[in-house]
């Protein structure tokens, strides 16, 4: 199997679309965010929903894919090696000089005379101390070293010759996403924490990295394979009508609440769209950057490269720009946009400038080191 070139960028898809997320989140009705401004758009609330339904699951999709790639050619200690610098050290350098940037702001907004040191020497404590956006590498980190003790009986599992059919291997991959998710909600709630990492969503994201792992030993699902032109386009509509539910789903019933105190029918198929709706729109993207993001060149080579240093970088600058703008009295759509502008100035400006033409830096941000 050569480079698949359309994964990488899918991959750096995935988190690009983050920043899109969280400018429009700032803005957004329905949806509790730790800056927002007074005015928001039902729009960009249900676009929200939208991104947030298949993002991280289809991130994590690719990351499970490719960590059953490296340990099948490379072997554990190439991938241990390659986790430790291109996931621990970022995860590290982010949580303890980026994370905090969040925690300050809102601690700003309620005690505007609060000084860095002061609320520093209280965040770095077992009660107060969150992972903001760097939760996703923190998951990722823990994710591979689980996948490392499991992986020689996960390879078994999935050789099993019952699962050589397709429809098989997608309805096992679904149902096992599909009843761990909702015994494991059962059990814990979405708000529930332990050291910052939210349980309930560990374990959601876990079983999508594991599906990415049973994907390349199956060279299915996420490897397109000749079919009627008209499968992505059926793919996409349902895409969207699952969506569409959900997202009804997400604001009348939100997965905070215990799964005790709900009807339990009506909770079970929230959990069931919650898990189809990042199979759905993973086959979409697949089938549409297999056509249109599959070509090697310099600029792709270039986002694929950037992609991480800048989702960590964007978030910070996302959140001062916020703090800055959000009483201003210019109209909600003119700041959504400036937001997205100015952010990706900041990041990419940031990212060329100052952390590929450093060592050091390189290093702190998960790059090979030229």
């Amino acid at each position: 199997m050569g480079r698949l070139i359309y994964l990488d960028n899918l991959r750096s898809f995935a988190l690009l679309l983050g920043i899109v997320f969280h400018s429009a989140i700032v803005y957004a009705a329905d949806i509790k965010y730790a800056i927002q401004t007074e005015d928001r758009s039902q729009i960009l609330s249900y676009f929200c929903y939208w991104i947030h339904s298949f993002r991280m699951p289809m991130f994590y999709m690719i990351s499970g894919f490719f960590s059953a790639m490296v340990i099948e050619k490379k072997g554990i200690n190439f991938y241990c090696e390659g986790r430790f610098k291109r996931v621990l050290i970022p995860t590290i350098f982010g949580l303890l000089f980026l994370a905090p940037i969040q925690y300050f702001l809102m601690n700003k907004l309620n005690s505007p005379n609060i000084g860095l040191i002061e609320f520093l020497s209280s965040f770095f404590t077992k009660e107060n101390f969150q992972h903001s956006h760097i939760w996703f590498l923190v998951d990722l980190f823990c994710f591979s070293m689980i996948y490392v003790l499991l992986h020689k009986w996960i390879h078994k599992l999935s050789h099993w010759k019952q699962w050589l059919d397709l429809r098989a291997r997608f309805l096992f991959l679904f149902g096992l996403c599909f009843l761990f998710v909702l015994l494991t909600h059962t059990q814990i709630g979405k708000g529930e924490s332990y050291y910052g990492i939210f349980k309930l969503t560990f374990m959601y994201q876990f079983v999508f990295f594991l599906s990415g792992v049973f994907c390349y030993h199956w060279k299915d699902l996420l490897i397109l394979h000749p079919s009627s032109k008209f499968k992505p386009i059926a793919i996409l509509i349902w895409s969207i009508i699952v969506s569409i539910v959900f997202m009804d789903f997400e604001i009348t019933d939100p997965l905070w609440i215990y799964f005790s105190y709900v009807n339990p029918w009506f909770r079970s198929i929230h959990v069931f769209l919650w898990v189809l709706s990042p199979f759905l729109w993973t086959m979409f993207f697949v089938s549409f950057f297999v056509k249109w993001g599959n070509q090697e060149g310099k600029i792709g080579a270039y986002i694929i490269e950037s992609s991480l240093p800048i989702y960590l970088l964007h978030h910070p600058i996302s959140l001062i720009y916020a703090y800055i703008v959000k009483d201003l009295p210019y109209p909600l759509w003119c700041k959504f946009i400036f937001h997205n502008l100015v952010v990706l100035w900041f990041s990419f400006l940031l990212y060329e400038f100052l952390i590929q033409r450093s060592k050091p830096l390189r290093f702190l941000f998960g790059l090979k080191i030229r």
